[in-house]
């Protein structure tokens, strides 16, 4: 750790050129992008580029983990800094010399572009509504498929990377358990530009294949101006516009993180980044799988697969069945409409919020998470202000009393006072509601049916019925019941209307609201956090167009791909100095040589790590 601090604050281009080199070599990008190259080419003939698509992706990737925007007059800059040696380890042949490395670096970003661009087409003005018809409509839907595909797979072999770069010993602590969320990440060009499904309407935007995003719902949005265009074309004319000036221009990035084994389980292992997907705002069906998929084929442990509520609103047979066969064992958070009874099974079985209990369950623990989403509609804002209200008031009152103004104090005083009999009652209603939900979440416990193992290949589920307790056996009769488990199979001619065929759609692996799926649904606070930290301006300040002016969405998927490589390479760091640290870490210290433990022998060899699939 010395070595490395010492390194960084003495030769920071010469340690990043090194890093850049050992995710390179792990990720096997360089050999996908040659064989792509291969595949695209009509003839091997003719001179060989002196920066090719291997050489732009090392330059960027340089840029990032310098902290440096991606521009390509300051790749130029970064790339005359370099010495003989370093450009021969990025395999950047060209020594910058000349008046043209402008250009060099230019034309070797768009080659690695045209390899992973699904979205093909002139970049070199803002489009008309005649030019950007041409250019979709010379889009080849086969090739751009293609194209995704290694959009996708080049991103997963580079995060992929960074988790061989650790020892097999941290790799094997990790059992699988991982969060995935969506992030907004803004493009130039929001005023005025119609939505990427509308082909109507003048474009003002360089990159026109963007969207529209929104906070509320599945992220997708539409102006008015489009609204109007698409309901001329559908019957129902169901689509609702929203005012520019409440949404932003951009894509989505799908985020996978890794999270603790168990909420108890602090710090064994750094909690990095191992899938990522790109997409259109609101375009996220399919993506929740894919990431999956991504993650089992690459050789990781699934386990826990935590997400918001948007996943589960996919199809049944499109998400939930796929993703249990892969072993997930799904954790989500449900809409107020989905709560409740939802699904019945022919043997005697209920489902309600998600869990299969005994349908001898009574009717007040079926209905208890409506009481209480009941109660916190109605007093939720009370408790909120009285929470709000106590806050301030600890907050003027901190310091000893006898250092307070007496005016002040009895100013406090009284608002607190006040608070408390306006908005008390409200507050003590709902703290009443939600402490009998948590009694009848544990007396529903004894009507539950216990999951046993992983679905198998042809879907079927199976599960333990509960023994006989205090709680339940005077509501079984002599004829129900009497096997010790249920086979639950996949449903057959399940009609159209049926949104919860067999129970799949709602049902995950933890009781909803118990205890246990709090913890588990709360370790996802992981993958919000690293979205904020990829957007802050100190680290790779993604949320900041200025700083990747290269036009297109792709460029933005690459950017935000390599940024996720620097950001895992933090990680790592930060746990090694919370290991090695020989005093409480801090602002001052943490990057001070003498702060953490240093060993007298060689350094350690971490293991490059075999090739990911292609």
């Amino acid at each position: 750790m010395g070595d490395y601090l010492t390194h960084s604050r003495r030769e920071p281009l010469g340690l990043a050129v090194v890093e850049v080199d050992r995710v390179l070599k792990a990720s096997g990008v360089r050999r996908m992008l040659t064989e792509w190259r291969a595949e695209d080419v009509k003839s091997p003939a003719g001179r060989r580029p002196i920066l090719d698509a291997t050489a732009a992706l090392s330059l960027i990737l340089l840029q990032i983990r310098l902290g440096r925007p991606t521009l390509i007059t300051e790749l130029a800059q970064t790339l005359l800094q370099l010495s003989s040696t370093q450009r021969k380890i990025l395999h950047l042949t060209h020594d910058g010399n000349d008046e043209r490395a402008y250009e060099r670096i230019w034309d070797a970003v768009q080659r690695l572009i045209r390899l992973v661009d699904e979205f093909p087409g002139r970049r070199d003005k803002v489009l008309t509504e005649a030019e950007y018809r041409e250019t979709v409509a010379d889009r080849d839907p086969v090739l751009c498929r293609v194209r995704r595909k290694r959009m996708h797979t080049l991103a997963n072999a580079l995060v992929h990377a960074t988790w061989l770069l650790l020892p097999s010993e941290l790799r094997d602590r990790f059992h699988g358990n991982t969060a995935i969320d969506a992030t907004f990440v803004p493009l130039y060009g929001k005023s005025g530009n119609p939505s990427s499904r509308v082909l109507d309407g003048d474009r003002r935007t360089a990159n026109p294949d963007g969207g529209w995003y929104r906070r509320e719902g599945d992220h997708g949005a539409v102006s008015h101006a489009d609204a109007r265009f698409l309901n001329k074309a559908r019957p129902d004319g169901k689509v609702k516009g929203t005012s520019t000036r409440k949404l932003s221009w951009g894509i989505e990035t799908e985020i996978a993180r890794m999270t603790p084994n168990h909420p108890s389980e602090i710090d064994q292992f750094p909690l990095l980044t191992t899938g990522l997907g790109f997409h259109i705002p609101g375009a996220i069906a399919g993506e929740g799988l894919q990431l999956l998929t991504s993650l089992h084929d690459r050789g990781h442990k699934i386990n826990l697969f935590i997400m918001d509520r948007a996943y589960p609103a996919a199809i049944y047979s499109e998400f939930h069945v796929p993703a249990r066969l892969l072993g997930a064992k799904l954790v989500f958070d449900y809409k107020d409409k989905d709560l409740g009874v939802k699904a019945h099974h022919p043997d005697g079985f209920v489902q309600v919020s998600g869990s299969w209990y005994l349908d001898s369950l009574p009717e007040v623990l079926r209905t208890a998470d409506a009481t209480v989403l009941t109660a916190r509609k109605k007093h939720g804002e009370s408790a909120g202000k009285l929470a709000k209200a106590e806050a301030e008031y600890e907050k003027k009152t901190r310091p000893a009393k006898r250092h307070i103004d007496s005016d002040a104090l009895q100013k406090a005083e009284q608002a607190l006072k006040d608070a408390r009999k306006q908005y008390g009652p409200g507050a003590r209603a709902l703290a009443q509601a939600e402490d009998l939900y948590k009694k009848q979440l544990k007396r529903r416990a004894h009507y539950q049916l216990k999951s046993k193992g992983h679905m198998s290949a042809d879907g079927t589920r199976r599960y333990l019925i509960p023994e006989p307790s205090t709680e339940n056996g005077h509501l079984k009769t002599p004829h129900r019941y009497q096997q010790k488990t249920v086979m639950m199979k996949l449903p057959v001619g399940v009609p159209e209307k049926d949104k919860n065929p067999g129970g799949l759609k709602h049902e995950q692996y933890f009781p909803y609201g118990d205890e246990q799926w709090s913890a588990a649904y709360g370790m996802r606070n992981g993958v919000e956090s690293v979205n904020r930290n990829l957007k802050r301006s100190q680290y790779e300040d993604i949320a900041n167009p200025d700083k990747r002016a290269v036009r297109g969405n792709t460029f933005t998927y690459l950017v935000i791909a390599l940024a996720t490589v620097v950001e895992n390479l933090r990680q790592i760091l930060s746990f090694y100095k919370r290991k090695l640290a020989l005093d409480r870490v801090t602002p001052k210290n943490r990057d001070i040589p003498s702060t953490f433990w240093q060993s007298d022998g060689p350094a350690v060899r971490l293991e490059d790590g075999s090739q990911p699939p292609g």
